[in-house]
């Protein structure tokens, strides 16, 4: 049964899959086999899962939760995605009203 202990440091290294509390000499979590390391895209240095960003150089580990989002809202192609018409009405909606309300006011 995996440990919910979430202390991590001289104790050991903590599974972020599985909240198991493993040795520090290990590379893959004893309960569940997952990477208890991965290795910096810009650096190459090894961090340990749990850390965001890189010791080292600073470059951010995970993947932004935005991200996903992001590509479904703004494609990278030649049609225009929903996201992107729904920000054009938005905006040109928004530059009538404030132009009406200068119109009105001279």
């Amino acid at each position: 049964m995996p440990s919910k202990n979430l202390v991590q440091g001289e104790k050991g290294l903590l599974c972020l899959k599985c909240n198991h509390l493993n040795p520090r000499d290990l590379k893959q979590c004893e309960y569940c086999n997952s990477q208890l390391f991965v290795k910096c895209k810009k650096c190459g240095a090894k961090v340990q899962r749990v850390i965001s960003k890189c010791p080292e150089c600073r470059h951010r580990m995970h993947k932004s939760p935005f991200r996903k989002f992001k590509r479904r809202m703004f494609r990278r192609s030649k049609k225009i995605a929903l996201g992107e018409v729904g920000i054009i009405v938005i905006v040109a909606y928004g530059a009538y009203k404030v132009i009406t309300m200068a119109a009105g006011k001279f």
